[in-house]
Order: C-alpha cells, then structure tokens, then sequence
C-alpha cells in the first residue's frame, strides 16, 4: 500500500487532508478555531498502518510524505504486539527511506481528550478538565457521513457540552468508511482517531479507556499499545481504568453529562434503548437511582433479556452491575442481572466441558 499525494488546504472554516492509499483517495477534515497540523504526515501514514495490517500489506510513502523517526520505531513495537495478539493482524514492512525521516522539532501544543458523549469519554473529561484545552469530536466511523440527523443531533450536543464546558471543540469528519468498505470501522476506531490527531501537535492526548484494570484483555484501545501510537512529541495517554459502574456513578452527578449521553452505536438513532451497551446503561443508572433524558428509563426488567453477554470483559460490567444493585437494594434488577451472568457462565461452563471432553476423547483414541 503506497501513500502518496499528501495535500493539506483550507476547506470551509476548516483544514482538510487528502492522501492517497494507492487508488484509494482518503480525506480527513478538521473544523474548529486555528487548526493548524503540523505533524499531518504522521497522522496520514498511522491511520493507514491498521488497514495494512488486515489486507497484509506492505506500507510504504512517495516524496510527499516525511515522516518521524520515532514514529516508525513506535509503529513497529505496536506491530508485533498487536500481531501477537490477533489472529486476523499480519506484522507487515513499513518501507521508509531515511530521506523521508526527519526528527520532530515542532512545539506541541494543548492537551485534549476525546469526547463522544459516552460514559468513558464523559468520566476522562471530568478526572482531567482542569487539564483539557480541546474536545475532540469524530464523525465517519460510529457514526456515518450519511447518517445526517443523527450527525447532526450528536455534534450539536457536542458542541454544547464544550460550550458549557468552556472548552474549544475540534471536529474530525474521515471518509474512511468509503475509502475501506472491506473493512470494519469498529475494528480499527480508536487506533484511527490517535492517529488522526497526531496531526494536530498537541502536547498530551488522553485516551478513554473502555475497560478497568480487572477487565484488561488483548483489545485495540489498551495501555500497552495506546502510548505507542506517537511520533514522539504528542505524549498519548490510556486514561481512567476504572468500573463501568463507578464512571457512570461519576458523571451521574453532572445533569449536563448525563443530558447529552450516548452510548449506541447499534443503530441510525442516536440512543436506541434495545442494544446490549444502552441496556448495560440503563441498568447501571437503574441501580443507582439515576436517570438520563438521552436515554429511556429501565422499568420493565425482562428487557435484560435481550442483552447478550459474549466477552469476559463485557461480563465483568454486567457483573458489577449486579453487585451494585445488591448493594443499593434493588433486588428484583439484581435478580435479572444475575440471570442474565448465569447465563454467560453456564455457555462458558459448556464451552470448557467440550474442549476437555474432546481433548480427553482424542488422547484415548491415540492410546
């Protein structure tokens, strides 16, 4: 996968970034106040490393492209990390000449977080405000291009939020879908959104985590592989490892967090109330005597019924759940929070006897 035709021009109040991915023609905008992208290259060639290692290409850049040199060691770590740990990733050649490496010596800065409205980027906000400069917004991989009403519902609460906030918001808008419709969107989101912000030379950029330090698994936003995604000069921080439950307990205490909530990715609405994560929010809020005007109240139980657990990780949540219902006394919600980890234990239960009972049968057949 060649890059090449690196152009960056003024677009609508706006900075835009247009590259080519061999005959791919990718574009990512940047609207909000003085945008300016000093480290755009970087960002191009990071955002392309996860494509690349799903088609199992070789990545290489045309004279337009000058890239940090701190940045391909860094690319090369995450590579055998995260090759390591999926099956469908291939560790792939990054040719770089060393006429296109250069050592960064631009001036970051500002410090920003990404912002989406969920509960991960919500409780990131509120530990490090004091901290924050910018509001980083993406539309094009959650939520699509295409998707006008809900692009326009999520960035005016967005836009809000900062505003409320005294926050200056930057919008990210990829054309990334189009560019790989092969591939999935979800499976490389939050790698993409570092990479594009690379561009922006920021001195620090949070990372939301979506999982506590019980909860860590091989998964594509981790504290081992986030800092990786530099160039060196923007620092890139894997932030807030905690529950679940304890971030929605944090920002149930802002009105404005919880008016502007979302959580669904599951449908063209901006919260759909069915989906396993709208259900998982739900209940917490439910356990804690919460409720948000972005999202129905859970007041029919049987509605868990719908959910389906499918990861360890998104059983720890449901199971933290469970514990913090017990503990605020509601019963009958923790009663249909434990069927529903029943359940998932029981498949686990199963899972593990048939293993063992084919690996107990296939070495009798060898003796």
């Amino acid at each position: 996968m060649e890059l090449s035709a690196l152009k960056i021009e003024n677009d609508n109040n706006g900075v835009l970034m247009s590259w080519h991915a061999d005959n791919r023609a990718l574009r990512l905008k940047f609207s909000g106040d003085a945008i300016k992208l000093p480290a755009a290259a970087d960002a191009a060639f990071t955002s392309c490393l996860m494509p690349a290692m799903l088609l199992d290409e070789t990545l290489s850049v045309d004279s337009s492209f000058t890239l940090s040199r701190d940045l391909i060691k860094n690319l090369t770590k995450f590579q055998q990390i995260f090759s390591g740990w999926f099956d469908d990733l291939q560790s792939v050649n990054l040719d770089i000449t060393e006429q296109s490496l250069h050592d960064s010596l631009f001036k970051p800065d500002g410090n920003a977080v990404f912002y989406s409205g969920g509960v991960d980027a919500s409780y990131s906000f509120f530990e490090l405000q004091d901290d924050i400069d910018y509001l980083i917004f993406c539309l094009g991989l959650d939520i699509q291009l295409h998707e006008k009403e809900r692009c326009d519902k999520a960035l005016e609460s967005a836009r809000k939020f900062a505003e409320h906030c005294g926050k200056r918001l930057i919008v990210m808008e990829t054309n990334f879908r189009e560019a790989f419709p092969e591939l999935s969107a979800q499976r490389c989101q939050v790698v993409l959104l570092i990479s594009y912000s690379l561009a922006l030379g920021l001195r620090c950029l949070f990372v939301p985590a979506s999982h506590d330090v019980l909860e860590l698994e091989p998964f594509i936003t981790h504290p081992m592989t986030d800092p990786l995604l530099t160039n060196g000069v923007t620092e890139v921080v894997h932030h807030g490892m905690v529950s679940r439950v304890k971030k929605t307990i944090a920002i149930a205490r802002s009105e404005q967090a919880l008016a502007f909530l979302r959580v669904c990715n599951a449908s063209d609405q901006f919260n759909c109330g069915k989906c396993e994560k709208c259900l998982r929010t739900m209940a917490t809020l439910a356990a804690i005597g919460g409720s948000s005007p972005a999202l129905p109240a859970l007041t029919d139980f049987k509605q868990l019924r719908e959910a389906k657990i499918w990861t360890p990780g998104k059983y720890h949540m449901w199971h933290d759940i469970y514990l913090c219902a017990k503990q605020n006394n509601a019963q009958r919600l923790a009663e249909a929070v434990n069927k529903l980890c029943r359940r998932y234990e029981w498949k686990q239960l199963l899972k593990l006897l048939k293993v063992q009972s084919l690996k107990l049968l296939n070495d009798m057949i060898q003796r």
